[in-house]
């Protein structure tokens, strides 16, 4: 078994059964090459490398066919390496020359003969000076191939455009091959919300957010348009996932028009059922503090619904009761809120990483689930891509 076998689908398999070329162009980023294509599989994808001669300079082809497991092919034959059938053609980096080649319709090599035979599938992922990189010719080159192929923007940094991360790229390249979701609006609200009884303190929870984020994460791997509300949270939120941060329940409440527009909503968020009396100032002894008051908040998802009539899911958390309690309870709360999927668990089955839950359907019917919260938020993914 080649090495590249052992790490395949590691992190997910979104990219199963996935052929992807990644052409390797003559940029000093062409160093990061092997990091590309083993983030590719690790995602399961099969990477079938490309190099054009001036990369040799920067990666060696036996550094590619460690990384892949295939041979690199740097020049064509009476194979047709051009016409083979790819999901997709990803160009990282992605030089002036190699762009102003395909804008041209120059095809010479290995490489710029692939990009030409395949356009419509080609992902370029430019790297170079940036005096390069912003010339008037070059942007006029890139713009005739945006009407045909996908573009990644490079990180601006030390007077380059340079490749941005490994992470960002796979995430852009799932999110553009995968078709699941495409065109499909969502929006994901995670975290902790929080309520202020005095003009410094708040009243919260210790929800990380970890579920929302991954519930986004896996929605945008899946082709959607994705935006996240995200209250109080410890997990680092992905850099291609559109995002706006949210306090108490009066701040969703005033969002909800804008909610309007999205075809799913999913709503993981612990949010608080209970807000203090805000007092002025800072609250500075114990007798103040037993003095302050609660009312209950009202029920965020029960006044979305009131407004919204797209695919709706939302959670439901209780503590030390029996399955079928916990089953009973959310089937109520389902009805009550005419939801189209409720995820119920116990908070003493749920830690940081991992959680219990029962995924329950409109018609009653549920699924229980045991592992990695990522692993859930993929399979809660999955079940509303079905639905839409």
């Amino acid at each position: 078994m080649h090495p590249s076998e052992s790490i395949k689908a590691e992190k997910s398999d979104v990219l199963k059964d996935k052929k992807i070329a990644l052409c390797v162009t003559g940029s000093i980023a062409a160093v990061e090459s092997v990091k590309l294509a083993r983030e590719l599989i690790r995602h399961g994808a099969e990477i079938y490398p490309y190099m054009t001669q001036a990369a040799l300079k920067f990666a060696g082809k036996d550094a590619l066919l460690f990384a892949t497991g295939k041979e690199p092919i740097i020049e064509l034959t009476g194979k047709d390496e051009h016409l083979y059938d790819f999901d997709a053609i990803l160009v990282a980096p992605a030089t002036a020359d190699i762009i102003s080649k395909a804008a041209c319709g120059i095809a010479n090599d290995a490489v710029s003969t692939l990009i030409f035979a395949n356009l419509e599938k080609c992902i370029f992922v430019p790297s170079m000076d940036s005096r390069m990189y912003k010339s008037e010719i070059l942007r006029e080159n890139i713009e005739k191939l945006k009407k045909f192929a996908m573009f990644i923007e490079p990180k601006m940094e030390e007077s380059k455009a340079k490749l941005p991360s490994n992470e960002l790229i796979v995430a852009r390249v799932m999110n553009h091959i995968r078709k699941d979701l495409k065109g499909k609006n969502v929006l994901v609200i995670g975290g902790a919300g929080y309520e202020k009884f005095d003009e410094f303190r708040i009243i919260t929870n210790l929800a990380t957010g970890k579920m929302g984020v991954e519930i986004a994460r896996f929605a945008y791997y899946y082709g959607a348009n994705v935006k996240l509300l995200i209250g109080l949270h410890s997990v680092e939120i992905p850099e291609y996932i559109e995002h706006e941060e949210f306090g108490g329940i009066n701040a969703l409440i005033q969002k909800i028009e804008s909610m309007k527009n999205h075809d799913a909503i999913i709503v993981p968020a612990a949010l608080p059922d209970f807000k203090p009396k805000k007092r002025r100032g800072k609250v500075k002894n114990l007798s103040d503090f037993n003095e302050i008051r609660f009312e209950e908040n009202p029920k965020f998802l029960k006044k979305l619904r009131g407004e919204y009539n797209g695919f709706l899911i939302g959670f439901k958390a209780e503590s030390q009761i029996s399955k079928e309690e916990l089953i009973r309870r959310a089937k109520e709360r389902m009805e009550e809120y005419n939801l189209d999927m409720i995820v119920a668990n116990l908070i003493e089955d749920v830690d940081r990483d991992s959680t219990k839950a029962i995924i329950i359907f409109s018609d009653g019917e549920f699924e229980e689930f045991a592992g990695k919260k990522e692993k859930l938020a993929k399979r809660i993914v999955e079940i509303m891509a079905e639905s839409l």
